[in-house]
């Protein structure tokens, strides 16, 4: 697929320390888009040490939304580990395979109920695609790993002629044991974009609470 590429690097900082770098990597054309982004924790802080997510996707643009039709996972949060392939049939995500196979649970959710939903990746590279200043924030996807639905959303907190602060919220929806629902639902978030030499806004920075608390992701340019 030829057409615009993109490379994208960010630390993630807890505190002081380094803990995790995450690489985004895409293609686009007018229509049609593929991504990838990596996830790997740095250094020996204990609750990141083992983290990595490998996620992609490939799909087609409709304006400024994405619309999946693959994703695949390898996923190690340091609390879970999966590895998922979904493909999409007019807008319903269809789960391929799904790794740990794992008899059912009370809290599931049929993949057939999720219709309109997106993949992690696709989220993600929406969040951090350069784009025009319209495009920023104040849009909220649902989004399906292939076992769990949450939310992505952004609205626009403050803005200067070359710097525009969005604040965001991660929700968690359905799929996740009652005892991470009990844990936190909502993780909210700040995302940070400047200006570009082409007029593009590109993410430079997102401050967010985690389960270990509160991280900055800093892009390196």
């Amino acid at each position: 697929m030829a057409g615009d590429d993109l490379t994208a690097r960010f630390d993630v900082r807890f505190g002081p320390l380094r803990v995790a770098e995450i690489v985004i990597a895409a293609t686009e054309t007018g229509d049609a888009y593929a991504a990838a982004g990596r996830v790997t924790g740095a250094g020996l802080a204990g609750a990141f040490r083992d983290i990595h997510f490998d996620m992609a996707a490939e799909g087609r643009r409709d304006g400024p939304h994405l619309v999946p039709l693959t994703y695949r996972e390898d996923v190690n949060t340091g609390r879970r580990a999966s590895r998922v392939a979904l493909r999409y049939v007019d807008g319903l995500p269809i789960v391929v395979s799904a790794l740990p196979v794992r008899a059912a649970r009370d809290w599931d959710i049929d993949p057939a109920e999720q219709p309109g939903t997106i993949d992690p990746m696709s989220a993600l590279y929406r969040l951090a695609r350069p784009r025009p200043l319209a495009e920023l924030c104040n849009w909220s996807v649902a989004v399906f790993d292939g076992r769990r639905r949450s939310s992505l959303s952004l609205e626009v907190a403050e803005a200067d002629g070359e710097s525009l602060l969005c604040e965001g919220r991660y929700a968690r929806i359905a799929g996740f044991p009652p005892e991470a629902m009990a844990e936190r639902g909502v993780f909210p978030f700040t995302a940070e974009y400047r200006r570009g030499p082409d007029g593009d806004w590109r993410l430079t920075r997102v401050v967010a609470q985690t389960l270990y608390g509160r991280v900055r992701i800093i892009g390196r340019f």
